[in-house]
């Protein structure tokens, strides 16, 4: 091979390791992806959600499986508000209602929700009391919560509709929760 077919080589076999070089660092992040384990799926803890009955005379738990952390307490509260997956039962958290934070302290449960559970609240006194223990049912069922308090955009109120007393935290029994009923 004559001198300058050698260079040739050469010089086309560094750019060659100049490219690849280039393009490789482009690839790594979609090779990596490619070639590291897909992460374990989460946990999931059944969580019951309290949902009206076609009457409107009982709370009816409906078991659904969410990610175990930290948030937990919110997240039931999300799907509270979702509804049920149940044909049979009605849901009770007025439309755009959105929990904004739940604390939980030596057992009690803050939880504060945005205004339109009030403002879109249909109203009635049934209306309100199913409103209030769907919500105190649904985290009174979870681990460490004994009462509940429930705030409209970080204040206590008085009343949610005009019916219930919301200024104070409410319970639920420990028998309703057992047996998926709260009932009055």
């Amino acid at each position: 091979m004559s001198r300058p077919l050698r260079l040739l080589t050469a010089f086309l076999f560094v750019m060659l390791l100049v490219l690849l070089g280039v393009y490789a660092g482009r690839w790594q992040p979609a090779i990596d992806r490619v070639l590291q384990p897909a992460e374990p799926p989460a946990e999931t803890v059944p969580v019951r959600l309290f949902f009206a009955d076609g009457d409107a005379q009982c709370l009816i738990a409906e078991v659904r499986h969410l990610p175990a952390g930290p948030d937990l307490p919110l997240r039931a509260l999300e799907e509270l508000g979702r509804g049920p997956q149940s044909e049979a039962l009605v849901g009770t958290i007025p439309r755009g209602a959105r929990p904004l934070s739940v604390v939980i302290e030596d057992g009690l449960a803050v939880v504060d929700y945005s205004m339109e559970l009030r403002t879109n609240h249909p109203g009635g006194s049934a209306g309100e009391l199913l409103t209030a223990y769907a919500i105190v049912g649904t985290l009174s069922a979870l681990e460490g919560v004994e009462a509940v308090q429930i705030l409209l955009e970080g204040r206590v109120i008085d009343s949610l509709v005009g019916h219930l007393i919301f200024s104070e935290p409410m319970t639920v029994s420990e028998e309703a929760l057992q047996s998926g009923r709260i009932c009055w």
